[in-house]
């Protein structure tokens, strides 16, 4: 029995790694059913928003209080 080899196909990225498409990306491994393929800029920003508190946590506490005052509640 012999094995045929699969073809190997070079992945080559097109878009820009910028906020929306790192939340786009999230979304689309973690949830959303479908994923969105475009996000509003209120998702955009309260998205963003969570994940630099998340980031946050782990800063030192005068940090990250300071980091949760700058971002607003």
């Amino acid at each position: 029995m012999s094995i045929k080899p699969t073809a190997v196909r070079q992945i080559v990225g097109i878009h820009v790694k910028d906020i929306q498409w790192i939340i786009a990306l999230w979304f689309a491994i973690h949830g959303g059913d479908p994923a969105p393929e475009h996000l509003l800029p209120a998702q955009v920003q309260a998205t963003a928003a969570g994940l630099i508190r998340a980031a946050a946590a782990h800063l030192d506490p005068a940090k990250a209080k300071a980091v949760t005052a700058a971002l607003g509640s």
